[in-house]
């Protein structure tokens, strides 16, 4: 079991945007099988980040599937897009965080 992190540095004052975008987002990767999904904002330290936490079983499924979804983002459908495209207007940059869930 893996716990993966994707923390947004949000533009300023962005950050409420980007958790709509990351609202949407956990319910695209609850429905691949990922659990748990959660939706974070800074209260302390570095400001205007929005953090989008989860559950996945495995690895490679995970991977495999969003490589597929990339390669035909055009394929998707407009609401992806416009998800895709209101995080990169939001978001300055962000970050993907793995960790093992020890149990």
């Amino acid at each position: 079991m893996y716990m993966m992190r994707l923390v947004y540095h949000c533009s300023r004052g962005k950050s409420l945007e980007v958790v709509e975008c990351l609202k949407t987002l956990n319910q695209f990767y609850t429905r691949d099988g990922c659990t748990n999904g959660k939706v974070y904002v800074d209260r302390m330290g570095r400001m205007d980040r929005a953090v989008y936490q989860f559950e996945l079983e495995s690895l490679d499924p995970f991977y495999t599937l969003l490589k597929e979804r990339y390669a035909n983002l055009g394929e998707l459908g407009p609401d992806v897009q416009r998800l895709v495209d209101r995080l990169n207007e939001y978001a300055i940059e962000g970050a993907r965080e793995l960790y093992e869930v020890m149990e």
